[in-house]
């Protein structure tokens, strides 16, 4: 009982993560509270990445945009 004690609070840390929306270079990723990095879908709202894709690549892919992030 004791270590699911000690336990328990670490698991509410990584759920209470935040993550925000990174752009460095031609790349677009997310990044938590505590460094990790993660997808774009993370951190980033489907504005950003439409208007990172729109940026870098010249147009935007709105089905791939659909089918990896969700986006609508």
């Amino acid at each position: 009982m004791q270590s699911f004690i000690m336990i328990f609070p670490l698991l509410l840390i990584s759920c209470t993560e935040n993550w925000s929306c990174v752009q460095q270079g031609d790349t677009l990723f997310s990044m938590s509270s505590s460094g990790a990095m993660g997808s774009a879908d993370k951190g980033c709202s489907s504005d950003e990445i439409r208007s990172f894709e729109l940026r870098t690549f010249g147009s935007v892919d709105e089905e791939a945009l659909r089918a990896d992030f969700g986006c609508r």
